[in-house]
């Protein structure tokens, strides 16, 4: 009963948001068994681009879990989207998407370039965890691990990508996955993680810092980079390209790893 009292709230919340900007959105969720589904748009209230979106976020939960998905609204459409949540003794499956016009959020530069991020945890016990914000601004967006101190992505699951298109075609594309029968976890030294930029790049090491990725158990990792003018790779630095590297492990994994793309 709790899952479906909390999914009619969402509903209701997506109705309003849908129709008019608000300040803060804060959804407490506690669900045994049940699905949510959170989407928020940011609207522009200025004069360069009025009511259209600058940056939608979304927040998808299923199985049981406990948390909290919060968000607030900046400028030219910009959202600060912040997602907390912990599985319980079922496990439990959870995705955060942003996108971000920035044509929109820059206010008036126009490199026609959207930028999107994916996050994904899943697992079938009580170690799965998400604690990512989103924060959308001008010329640049990224995501970081919130409050910098806990586990960012953690599961029996875990996949992070972010990729750009210009002009309707794919400019950029970074993803980092592991499958394990044990747990995997992302991490990052620096609170800032990977990012989009207006003109076209993505990177996974915004802010500088070392990024982590680790497992117990037997599973498989695999990672892959994409750019259209350049392509950095785990230290290697490539012109337009592509880039993959994928293992089989067992008796777990660990290693740093750094990408970049335009």
């Amino acid at each position: 009963m709790k899952s479906k009292i909390l999914l009619s709230l969402v509903i209701g919340l997506l109705m309003v948001t849908s129709v008019l900007a608000v300040d803060i959105i804060y959804v407490d969720m506690d669900v045994n068994g049940g699905i949510v589904d959170i989407t928020t748009n940011g609207i522009d209230h200025s004069t360069l681009h009025p009511n259209q979106v600058g940056e939608t976020n979304t927040f998808s939960g299923a199985g049981d879990f406990m948390g909290n998905y919060h968000v607030n609204e900046g400028s030219y459409g910009a959202l600060g989207s912040y997602i907390n949540v912990n599985s319980d003794v079922n496990g439990a499956d959870f995705i955060m998407t942003d996108t971000q016009n920035f044509n929109v959020l820059s206010g008036n530069h126009n490199n026609n370039v959207i930028g999107y991020f994916y996050a994904h945890s899943s697992g079938n016990d009580n170690q799965v965890a998400m604690n990512l914000k989103s924060i959308g601004s001008m010329y640049v967006w990224s995501e970081a691990t919130d409050p910098y101190w806990v586990t960012p992505l953690q599961g029996n699951l875990i996949q992070k990508e972010v990729w750009t298109t210009k002009n309707g075609n794919l400019n950029t594309d970074l993803y980092l996955s592991v499958s394990t029968n044990g747990i995997a976890t992302m991490s990052n030294s620096d609170i800032w993680g990977w990012t989009n930029g207006e003109t076209g790049t993505s990177s996974t090491n915004y802010g500088g810092g070392i990024r982590t990725v680790s497992a117990t158990g037997n599973g498989n990792y695999y990672q892959s980079g994409f750019g259209v003018n350049s392509l950095t790779f785990n230290g290697f630095n490539f012109g337009a390209g592509s880039a993959t590297l994928g293992a089989t492990f067992n008796g777990g994994m660990t290693g740093t790893y750094s990408m970049g793309s335009s």
